[in-house]
């Protein structure tokens, strides 16, 4: 038995989830709190969501890659690596380059979507079971969502966004992977890898940023996604992405124009000439002394971050699913 501590809702841990299914090995989830993790201070692998500890093997091991490894390689019955040596390394770098880029980029802007269009759902992400569910209900939840904003947007910078060239770094980056998956179904030697499984997963938060689920040449990146989920079984949606969308469906609008960006960037995409090791990440610690610099983050990020409001519309890979083309 594999146990899967994790935050039901991270696309990180949506890899693993997708892993251990599509490998069928029996598993249990465990859901953590997310701010003290302290179902997993029992292990001395460093504590990161997700981690697994495998029941079998007494081995307890963290961060989303290295354990698709671990399992790959511990259980080699459907292998998510090829046999290739030389493409058994190009999916590692694959999976190592998308975490450090694509799963932190679409984490960050995710949230800030959250935050802009509907941040009342942050307790119900982070604080469903703390009082007895407390901050759920209406009221309280009006109460938790500031503090909560304030306390990510010091955490992951969201309020930075525009300095660091986020939407710009992602739209380069998503580009070519979209066109290179125009022409074939996986990312590497025509077969179902674990790079696929990074890739498909760690676009989920990019579904509720208008930005990119709306772009004229990701489209196709996004029929590949809703094709692969229905291929393995995945969840249409996550509760966050519900939740905004119902709220966009009341209001007839939604946070998507970005008024600084300058569409049809031609920096380069494709995969990098550095081989990685490990993968990046870009957490910032936060204590009680820093947060008071929380507010004017959470305010700017609100209602002054440069992401404008626009008629709420459908994007084109969902409207018209049958349609479109890989």
């Amino acid at each position: 038995m594999i146990e899967l501590y994790k935050l039901h809702w991270s696309h990180y841990v949506e890899k693993v989830r997708w892993a251990l299914d599509f490998k069928r090995l029996p598993w249990s989830g465990i859901d953590i709190v997310a701010f003290t993790k302290k179902e997993m201070q029992r292990f001395d692998c460093p504590q990161t969501v997700p981690l697994i500890h495998d029941t079998a093997t007494g081995v307890a091991i963290s961060d989303s890659s290295p354990i698709i490894r671990y399992l790959d390689e511990t259980y080699p019955g459907r292998p998510l690596f090829p046999i290739d040596p030389a493409e058994r390394d190009q999916v590692w770098q694959w999976m190592l380059r998308l975490d450090s880029t694509l799963g932190l980029y679409a984490r960050r802007l995710g949230y800030t979507q959250v935050i802009m269009e509907c941040p009342q759902t942050l307790a119900q992400l982070f604080m469903p079971d703390v009082c007895g569910g407390l901050f759920t209900r209406r009221g309280w939840r009006r109460l938790a969502a500031p503090v909560l904003g304030m306390m990510l947007t010091l955490r992951f910078h969201f309020h930075r966004n525009r300095q660091d060239g986020v939407y710009e770094a992602l739209e380069a980056l998503l580009r070519p992977i979209a066109k290179e998956l125009q022409q074939h179904n996986y990312l590497v030697g025509g077969q179902f890898t674990a790079a696929d499984i990074t890739l498909a997963s760690l676009l989920r938060p990019l579904r509720i940023v208008p930005y990119f689920s709306h772009h004229p040449e990701l489209q196709s990146l996004f029929v590949w996604q809703e094709r692969l989920f229905r291929e393995h079984g995945r969840d249409a949606t996550f509760p966050y992405e519900d939740a905004i969308r119902a709220q966009r469906q009341r209001r007839g609008t939604m946070r998507g124009l970005v008024r600084w960006m300058k569409s049809g960037s031609d920096e380069p995409g494709g995969q990098p000439p550095d081989a990685l090791q490990v993968a990046k990440n870009d957490i910032h610690p936060v204590n009680r002394w820093s947060l008071v610099l929380g507010l004017p983050a959470y305010l700017k990020l609100r209602w002054f971050s440069g992401v404008h409001w626009m008629p709420n519309v459908a994007p084109i890979y969902m409207v018209n699913p049958c349609e479109q083309k890989l």
